[in-house]
């Protein structure tokens, strides 16, 4: 029997290694998420203290979702940027430094057994939407995650698009504004990212509420007090101009590089996901907006629309289950490790 129909594959835990926010779930075949949790990813002063801090915390959900539905058939986890070789080694770890270099096959051999599966954490997002989410039927489909990262993925014919280590490319580091004045985690300047990222939209609003002493923003910039990307979405709700531009323009660089992609992959369906989608209310119309005046009217009338995804916070932990439900359906190369606790 084909394993992507193995009936004792029945629930997986999938796990999100974000930057920010470390994101766990216990999924069934049916993309029901059986129990969940989220933690801040833990710190560390090495890499290897990190990989340490995430596979027990890995471990304690394992042993905290038991009487949440089957015995979990193994583990996958997905990491916001590329891995490399049996080792499981991180490379271009951009948001995640202290990742750079470090093999976490060892690491997590040594705190959990069974099968654990490991590959990008949009790549792994398109799955789950493509599986359970809005791209169902969907012949071609581009996810956007935006998040303290922004990339895609992109599904064709029921094949993912991974030409670059499982994955569509580092394509949140398109540029889209060359003359931009904030320099990217990445060296370059001018990238996706720097503009319309959670950090990206954060620095733009504080530069702008410095120039506008009117701004709620400004005030609390005044008094000493930290802006965060939720601070800012508040003030464009309450109608601060400030905060509403700076929306605005990270929408149209959303647009810009959405432009591009459509004349790449030609999608006919656009899902944005991330943390950023908490704010798609002030994200969605202003995307749209901007990409009915800068893209190709003939990409336009293949494009059937732009949502937000079925699946905003939790779709590359939902996917990352997927790895091990569904083990040969996308993934070329999803880099199992089958290990024991030493």
């Amino acid at each position: 029997m084909n394993s992507m129909e193995n009936p004792r594959r029945s629930a997986a835990i999938g796990v999100d290694v974000g930057a920010s926010r470390l994101k766990l779930v216990l999924v069934d075949r049916t993309g029901a998420v059986l129990s969940s949790s989220v933690h801040p990813t833990p710190g560390g002063d090495t890499g290897l203290e990190i990989g340490e801090r995430i596979a027990r915390q890995i471990g304690a959900f394992r042993e905290s979702s038991r009487a949440a539905g089957p015995a979990p058939s193994g583990i996958g986890i997905v990491v916001p940027y590329f891995v490399e070789g049996p080792d499981w080694v991180q490379r271009w770890t951009t948001n995640m430094p202290k990742l750079e270099g470090v093999a976490l096959r060892p690491v997590f051999a040594k705190h959990l057994g069974g099968e654990i599966r490991t590959g990008n954490d949009v790549s792994a997002a398109v799955i789950a939407e493509h599986l359970f989410g809005r791209g169902q039927g969907v012949s071609r489909l581009l996810l956007m995650a935006i998040g303290t990262g922004i990339s895609i993925g992109v599904m064709i014919d029921g094949e993912l698009v991974q030409y670059s280590w499982g994955t569509a490319g580092d394509t949140g580091h398109i540029i889209v504004d060359p003359d931009g004045l904030q320099p990217c985690t990445c060296g370059g300047r001018g990238c996706l990212e720097t503009v319309a990222s959670g950090w990206g939209l954060r620095a733009e609003a504080i530069r702008a509420a410095g120039r506008a002493p009117a701004s709620s923003l400004a005030a609390k910039l005044q008094a000493g007090e930290e802006i965060s990307t939720t601070d800012v979405a508040e003030a464009a709700r309450h109608g601060d101009a400030v905060a509403m531009t700076t929306f605005k323009r990270a929408a149209h660089f959303l647009a810009v590089a959405l432009a591009s992609y459509l004349q790449i992959f030609s999608p006919e369906l656009i899902v944005l996901s991330g943390g950023v989608t908490d704010s798609a209310d002030l994200l969605l119309g202003s995307v749209r907006e901007s990409l009915s005046k800068v893209a190709s009217p003939a990409r336009l009338k293949m494009l059937e629309g732009v949502e937000v995804s079925a699946f905003p916070q939790m779709g590359a932990a939902i996917g990352s289950a997927s790895l091990i439900l569904f083990p040969d359906r996308y993934l070329r190369s999803p880099i199992p490790l089958e290990a024991q606790p030493t």
